[in-house]
């Protein structure tokens, strides 16, 4: 649904699109700030007071929004505007009311274009198991997992259904039937949502984060039971990723997780959004895990410690680590030294 919004707001909105913008800052009484490629920069336009603020809040919000902002002065929105979709994060701070607004790019899905490694696409035609995409906020998380729903939407016949939080990508149905729910509007949690999607017949869960143990927990039961689940962690690497899901479970229960995720996991795929030298735009950078027969043996027998080692050397099997991915990209001209050594998932590589 589309909403009507002042002179102002729709100005901004349009700036945004004009300048292929990634994000948007309005806070009270200064000049919007939007976010093109890495750099922060004004827009030559009439601030908002607190109140315009508020009221723009008031009118992209449904009750129950307008009454977790109440109680918690911040909450997450998603809403239509100046023809583009966007998802937003309306907060308080010492001024007075604030926004910040991400474009969600509808049209990007192509796997080429967004420089998606093909391997997902293999990964994402499984009936069963559990892939996940981690890295850090604004690394194109979710724009990853929409590309494989599209790619699904597309290939196969299926039931798919999203919780997320909160809908940022409309798929339209087109091979697939699909079920988009948001959080704290359609179900109260990503828990309770997995549980009741578990009775709704699907053959495809897409998680929007796992948050804490009883997501994970349950999306692994999910896999366990014949279903492909599709989430994101805000993890840093595959060997990272493992360890912090078996970290959330009692230490009664972590040889038990282990042998479960060692049955379920497909892969594991880390990535960051890194300023290429060539414009004002950024460059994919990723870390490939599939789970092979040794990848599974090392989260069995609790030697994660030696995953990033085992991605150095199965580049033959579609996997690499972050570091890799790194330096191919500085020496194919895209991103600068500069760049590897400031991403780099080595601790011990500093800048010169």
């Amino acid at each position: 649904m589309a909403y009507e919004y002042s002179k102002k707001i729709d100005r901004y909105l349009k700036a945004v699109d004009a300048n292929r913008a990634r994000d948007l800052h309005i806070k009270t009484n200064m000049q919007p700030i939007i976010r093109v490629g890495s750099l922060l920069t004004s827009i030559d336009t009439d601030a908002l007071t607190s109140d315009e603020i508020k009221e723009f809040v008031d009118k992209i919000t449904d009750k129950k929004q307008k009454e977790y902002f109440e109680e918690f002065h911040e909450v997450d929105i998603s809403f239509s505007g100046a023809g583009s979709r966007f998802r937003c994060n309306a907060y308080m701070d010492m001024s007075g009311y604030n926004v910040s607004i991400r474009r969600v790019l509808l049209n990007q899905f192509d796997f080429n274009t967004l420089r998606i490694p093909e391997v997902i696409k293999t990964l994402a035609l499984k009936k069963s198991g559990l892939i996940l995409v981690t890295g850090p906020t604004g690394s194109g998380k979710s724009t990853t997992l929409s590309s494989v729903i599209n790619y699904l939407n597309s290939t196969i016949n299926a039931h798919i259904i999203t919780l997320e939080d909160p809908i940022e990508c409309i798929h339209e149905p087109n091979t697939c039937l699909i079920t988009q729910r948001e959080i704290g509007r359609d179900t109260t949690s990503y828990y309770k949502g997995l549980v009741a999607a578990m009775r709704q017949d699907p053959d495809v869960i897409m998680l929007g984060e796992m948050r804490d143990l009883e997501s994970v927990s349950t999306a692994v039961s999910a896999a366990e039971t014949g279903h492909l689940v599709l989430s994101t962690l805000h993890t840093k690497g595959a060997e990272n990723t493992i360890d912090r899901i078996i970290d959330m479970f009692p230490a009664g229960q972590q040889n038990q997780i282990r042998v479960q995720l060692s049955m379920v996991l497909l892969g594991v795929f880390s990535q960051q959004l890194v300023p290429s030298v060539k414009d004002n735009k950024r460059v994919l950078a990723t870390e490939i895990m599939t789970a092979t027969g040794a990848i599974k043996n090392l989260i069995r027998t609790g030697k994660t410690h030696l995953i990033t080692s085992t991605l150095q050397t199965a580049r033959g099997l579609g996997m690499h680590t972050m570091d890799y991915c790194l330096q191919e990209l500085y020496e194919n001209g895209l991103i600068s030294q500069e760049s590897v050594e400031m991403y780099s998932f080595d601790t011990t590589v500093s800048m010169r």
